[in-house]
């Protein structure tokens, strides 16, 4: 039987919390986006020399920007659920105190 050794395996838990990093970021990144299209479409709203498929073009990307951040979230806190789950809490196998 083969066996991860402790450090490849906090090496291990620290790349999935620094992948859980990025997700969060690039998540937020995609609701920046979603703010800004959207704010956009309101600009729009107020000329009239802009193109009549603007709006609801800039609306669906605003949407799927915004979908995007609930995935990349979702998929962060599955990879954190992960990560805790490879990751005993310190002290778990020293036993009872006494």
């Amino acid at each position: 039987m083969v066996t991860e050794s402790a450090r490849a395996s906090a090496a291990h838990a620290d790349e999935l919390l620094a992948h859980i990093g990025r997700l969060r970021a690039d998540a937020d990144l995609m609701d920046g986006y979603a703010w800004r299209l959207r704010a956009t479409v309101t600009t729009l709203d107020g000329c009239p020399t802009a193109p009549e498929w603007g709006r609801p073009a800039l609306e669906r990307q605003a949407a799927a920007c915004a979908s995007a951040a609930v995935r990349l979230r979702t998929a962060a806190e599955a990879l954190l659920a992960h990560a805790r789950v490879d990751r005993p809490t310190r002290g778990a196998m020293s036993g009872p105190s006494s």
